[in-house]
Protein backbone atom coordinates (compact mmCIF):
# COMPACT_ATOMS: atom_id res chain seq x y z
CA UNK A 1 0.00 0.00 0.00
CA UNK A 2 2.99 2.90 0.83
CA UNK A 3 4.37 1.62 -2.32
CA UNK A 4 1.40 1.96 -4.76
CA UNK A 5 0.61 5.50 -2.80
CA UNK A 6 4.24 6.94 -3.11
CA UNK A 7 3.68 5.90 -7.39
CA UNK A 8 0.87 7.41 -6.95
CA UNK A 9 2.32 10.86 -5.57
CA UNK A 10 5.36 10.66 -8.16
CA UNK A 11 2.94 10.73 -11.16
CA UNK A 12 0.44 13.69 -9.75
CA UNK A 13 3.88 15.74 -8.78
CA UNK A 14 5.17 14.90 -12.49
CA UNK A 15 1.73 15.62 -13.93
CA UNK A 16 1.66 19.22 -12.15
CA UNK A 17 5.19 20.00 -12.94
CA UNK A 18 4.48 18.87 -16.72
CA UNK A 19 1.85 21.50 -16.29
CA UNK A 20 3.32 24.25 -15.02
CA UNK A 21 5.91 24.05 -17.36
CA UNK A 22 3.05 24.29 -20.12
CA UNK A 23 2.01 27.64 -18.54
CA UNK A 24 5.18 29.40 -19.19
CA UNK A 25 5.44 32.59 -21.18
CA UNK A 26 7.39 31.02 -24.10
CA UNK A 27 6.04 33.90 -27.03
CA UNK A 28 9.13 34.88 -27.33
CA UNK A 29 9.83 31.45 -29.60
CA UNK A 30 7.29 33.29 -31.86
CA UNK A 31 8.51 36.36 -32.17
CA UNK A 32 10.98 37.16 -35.33
CA UNK A 33 14.56 37.49 -34.89
CA UNK A 34 16.32 40.92 -34.99
CA UNK A 35 17.32 42.31 -38.23
CA UNK A 36 20.47 43.29 -38.08
CA UNK A 37 21.65 46.74 -38.76
CA UNK A 38 21.65 48.10 -42.46
CA UNK A 39 22.86 51.61 -41.73
CA UNK A 40 25.37 51.87 -44.26
CA UNK A 41 27.05 56.08 -45.63
CA UNK A 42 27.65 55.80 -49.46
CA UNK A 43 29.84 59.07 -50.72
CA UNK A 44 30.28 57.69 -54.25
CA UNK A 45 33.78 59.11 -54.49
CA UNK A 46 33.94 56.16 -57.92
CA UNK A 47 31.02 55.32 -59.73
CA UNK A 48 33.00 52.16 -60.20
CA UNK A 49 33.52 51.57 -55.77
CA UNK A 50 29.91 51.88 -55.56
CA UNK A 51 29.35 49.31 -58.01
CA UNK A 52 31.41 47.28 -56.16
CA UNK A 53 29.13 47.57 -53.20
CA UNK A 54 25.88 46.16 -55.06
CA UNK A 55 25.15 49.53 -56.85
CA UNK A 56 23.79 49.30 -59.95
CA UNK A 57 22.93 51.91 -62.56
CA UNK A 58 20.35 51.36 -65.10
CA UNK A 59 19.05 53.94 -67.72
CA UNK A 60 15.75 53.41 -69.02
CA UNK A 61 14.79 56.48 -70.12
CA UNK A 62 13.01 57.01 -73.79
CA UNK A 63 14.90 57.24 -75.61
CA UNK A 64 18.35 56.17 -73.95
CA UNK A 65 21.02 58.85 -74.29
CA UNK A 66 24.97 58.38 -74.14
CA UNK A 67 25.00 59.26 -70.61
CA UNK A 68 24.14 57.29 -67.24
CA UNK A 69 24.69 57.76 -63.39
CA UNK A 70 28.75 58.23 -63.07
CA UNK A 71 31.50 60.85 -61.77
CA UNK A 72 31.44 63.51 -63.70
CA UNK A 73 34.41 63.75 -65.70
CA UNK A 74 37.33 66.63 -65.36
CA UNK A 75 38.14 66.63 -69.11
CA UNK A 76 34.32 67.66 -70.12
CA UNK A 77 34.60 70.05 -67.26
CA UNK A 78 32.99 70.08 -63.80
CA UNK A 79 29.75 71.21 -63.34
CA UNK A 80 29.93 71.74 -59.42
CA UNK A 81 32.09 70.76 -56.88
CA UNK A 82 31.12 67.69 -54.05
CA UNK A 83 29.43 68.20 -50.89
CA UNK A 84 31.92 66.12 -49.45
CA UNK A 85 35.08 64.29 -50.29
CA UNK A 86 37.01 65.01 -53.70
CA UNK A 87 35.78 67.75 -55.93
CA UNK A 88 34.76 65.08 -58.57
CA UNK A 89 33.31 62.47 -55.53
CA UNK A 90 29.53 62.58 -56.42
CA UNK A 91 27.04 60.15 -58.63
CA UNK A 92 25.72 62.78 -61.34
CA UNK A 93 23.45 62.84 -64.63
CA UNK A 94 22.30 65.01 -67.01
CA UNK A 95 20.20 65.73 -69.79
CA UNK A 96 21.82 63.43 -72.18
CA UNK A 97 20.08 60.62 -70.42
CA UNK A 98 17.60 60.49 -73.52
CA UNK A 99 18.62 60.91 -76.80
CA UNK A 100 15.70 62.41 -77.88
CA UNK A 101 15.29 66.39 -78.33
CA UNK A 102 12.08 66.50 -75.41
CA UNK A 103 11.64 63.34 -74.15
CA UNK A 104 11.49 61.25 -71.22
CA UNK A 105 14.67 61.04 -68.80
CA UNK A 106 14.19 58.03 -66.50
CA UNK A 107 17.83 57.06 -65.33
CA UNK A 108 18.39 54.99 -61.95
CA UNK A 109 20.79 54.77 -59.45
CA UNK A 110 19.65 51.19 -57.84
CA UNK A 111 20.66 50.85 -53.86
CA UNK A 112 22.39 47.13 -52.90
CA UNK A 113 20.19 44.47 -51.46
CA UNK A 114 18.54 45.61 -48.12
CA UNK A 115 16.46 44.23 -45.29
CA UNK A 116 14.75 47.50 -44.92
CA UNK A 117 11.71 48.14 -42.41
CA UNK A 118 9.14 51.23 -41.93
CA UNK A 119 10.17 54.23 -40.75
CA UNK A 120 13.59 53.39 -41.30
CA UNK A 121 15.52 56.78 -42.81
CA UNK A 122 17.25 58.12 -46.19
CA UNK A 123 19.07 60.95 -46.16
CA UNK A 124 21.29 62.45 -48.88
CA UNK A 125 22.11 65.71 -50.72
CA UNK A 126 21.17 66.75 -54.11
CA UNK A 127 21.26 69.93 -56.45
CA UNK A 128 21.20 70.98 -59.73
CA UNK A 129 23.75 72.30 -62.20
CA UNK A 130 23.08 76.13 -62.97
CA UNK A 131 23.60 77.61 -67.10
CA UNK A 132 23.74 81.65 -68.39
CA UNK A 133 20.69 82.32 -70.34
CA UNK A 134 21.90 83.17 -73.95
CA UNK A 135 23.94 86.02 -73.57
CA UNK A 136 22.58 87.50 -70.44
CA UNK A 137 23.77 87.82 -66.42
CA UNK A 138 20.63 85.39 -65.76
CA UNK A 139 20.76 81.79 -65.24
CA UNK A 140 18.61 78.51 -64.81
CA UNK A 141 18.62 74.90 -64.58
CA UNK A 142 16.00 74.17 -67.29
CA UNK A 143 14.02 72.23 -64.78
CA UNK A 144 14.79 69.06 -63.02
CA UNK A 145 13.19 65.94 -61.24
CA UNK A 146 13.90 63.27 -59.35
CA UNK A 147 12.10 60.68 -56.95
CA UNK A 148 13.21 58.33 -54.52
CA UNK A 149 11.21 55.09 -55.12
CA UNK A 150 11.29 51.54 -52.90
CA UNK A 151 11.25 48.41 -54.40
CA UNK A 152 10.01 45.14 -51.68
CA UNK A 153 11.33 43.01 -53.87
CA UNK A 154 15.46 42.37 -54.73
CA UNK A 155 14.77 42.78 -58.92
CA UNK A 156 16.44 45.26 -60.73
CA UNK A 157 13.08 45.83 -62.59
CA UNK A 158 13.16 49.85 -63.70
CA UNK A 159 10.53 49.62 -66.04
CA UNK A 160 10.60 52.00 -69.52
CA UNK A 161 10.15 55.69 -69.82
CA UNK A 162 7.48 56.63 -67.21
CA UNK A 163 6.71 52.86 -65.81
CA UNK A 164 8.98 52.36 -62.17
CA UNK A 165 8.44 48.70 -63.09
CA UNK A 166 8.68 47.39 -60.15
CA UNK A 167 10.07 50.67 -57.95
CA UNK A 168 5.68 51.46 -57.25
CA UNK A 169 6.41 52.88 -53.46
CA UNK A 170 7.20 56.67 -54.16
CA UNK A 171 9.06 57.63 -50.94
CA UNK A 172 9.77 61.47 -52.05
CA UNK A 173 9.87 63.67 -55.64
CA UNK A 174 12.01 66.56 -55.79
CA UNK A 175 10.27 69.33 -57.58
CA UNK A 176 7.31 67.67 -59.06
CA UNK A 177 5.62 69.97 -60.39
CA UNK A 178 8.52 71.38 -62.75
CA UNK A 179 9.29 74.83 -61.10
CA UNK A 180 12.12 76.30 -63.35
CA UNK A 181 14.89 78.08 -61.14
CA UNK A 182 15.40 80.96 -62.65
CA UNK A 183 18.49 83.33 -60.66
CA UNK A 184 16.67 86.69 -61.33
CA UNK A 185 13.37 85.54 -60.14
CA UNK A 186 14.62 83.68 -57.03
CA UNK A 187 16.35 86.50 -56.18
CA UNK A 188 13.34 89.12 -56.10
CA UNK A 189 10.48 88.41 -54.34
CA UNK A 190 8.57 90.91 -56.88
CA UNK A 191 9.09 88.57 -59.94
CA UNK A 192 5.60 86.83 -60.71
CA UNK A 193 7.94 83.38 -60.64
CA UNK A 194 9.53 83.98 -57.22
CA UNK A 195 7.73 81.32 -55.18
CA UNK A 196 8.61 78.73 -58.73
CA UNK A 197 12.03 79.44 -58.61
CA UNK A 198 11.78 79.17 -54.82
CA UNK A 199 10.46 75.65 -54.89
CA UNK A 200 12.13 74.49 -57.64
CA UNK A 201 14.95 72.08 -57.51
CA UNK A 202 17.65 73.38 -55.61
CA UNK A 203 20.75 75.00 -56.63
CA UNK A 204 23.01 74.85 -54.32
CA UNK A 205 23.50 70.94 -52.21
CA UNK A 206 20.52 70.64 -49.77
CA UNK A 207 19.85 68.00 -47.02
CA UNK A 208 16.22 65.48 -48.26
CA UNK A 209 15.27 62.65 -46.30
CA UNK A 210 12.57 59.85 -47.61
CA UNK A 211 10.96 57.53 -44.35
CA UNK A 212 10.76 53.84 -45.97
CA UNK A 213 7.05 53.02 -45.77
CA UNK A 214 4.75 50.48 -47.00
CA UNK A 215 6.06 47.54 -46.14
CA UNK A 216 4.34 44.52 -43.66
CA UNK A 217 7.33 43.58 -42.14
CA UNK A 218 11.13 43.50 -42.82
CA UNK A 219 11.76 43.04 -46.23
CA UNK A 220 14.23 42.30 -48.46
CA UNK A 221 14.18 44.88 -51.46
CA UNK A 222 15.95 47.70 -52.93
CA UNK A 223 15.32 51.50 -53.04
CA UNK A 224 16.60 53.88 -56.47
CA UNK A 225 17.22 57.39 -56.81
CA UNK A 226 15.24 57.91 -59.95
CA UNK A 227 16.38 61.22 -62.30
CA UNK A 228 12.72 61.65 -63.57
CA UNK A 229 12.49 64.19 -66.06
CA UNK A 230 9.33 64.29 -68.76
CA UNK A 231 9.59 66.60 -72.09
CA UNK A 232 13.72 66.72 -71.38
CA UNK A 233 16.72 66.30 -73.63
CA UNK A 234 18.70 68.53 -76.09
CA UNK A 235 15.39 70.99 -76.80
CA UNK A 236 13.91 70.20 -73.64
CA UNK A 237 13.84 70.20 -69.62
CA UNK A 238 16.93 69.54 -67.71
CA UNK A 239 20.51 70.31 -67.08
CA UNK A 240 22.69 67.85 -64.68
CA UNK A 241 21.84 66.89 -61.30
CA UNK A 242 24.46 65.42 -58.39
CA UNK A 243 23.68 62.57 -54.89
CA UNK A 244 25.86 63.03 -52.68
CA UNK A 245 26.39 61.74 -48.80
CA UNK A 246 23.99 59.21 -49.06
CA UNK A 247 23.01 57.82 -45.68
CA UNK A 248 20.48 54.62 -44.83
CA UNK A 249 19.27 54.89 -41.18
CA UNK A 250 17.96 51.64 -39.97
CA UNK A 251 15.16 52.15 -37.08
CA UNK A 252 16.40 51.24 -33.81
Amino acid sequence: MKISTLTGFLLTSLSILTLLQSCKDDSYLLAPPPVPDQSFVEEFDTAQSAYNRGWRFINRSDLIGRTNWQNPSVLAGIPFLSYSGTGTGYLWADYQSTSSDAGTISNWAVSPVLTMQNGDKIVFYTRAELDQVGTTTDSTDFVNRMQVRLNKTTSLNCGNGTDPGDFTIPLLDVNPFYYEFLKSAFNNPANPLYQQARQAYPHVWTRFEATVIGLNGPTKGRFAFRYFTEEAGSNGRGSSIGIDAVTYSSKK
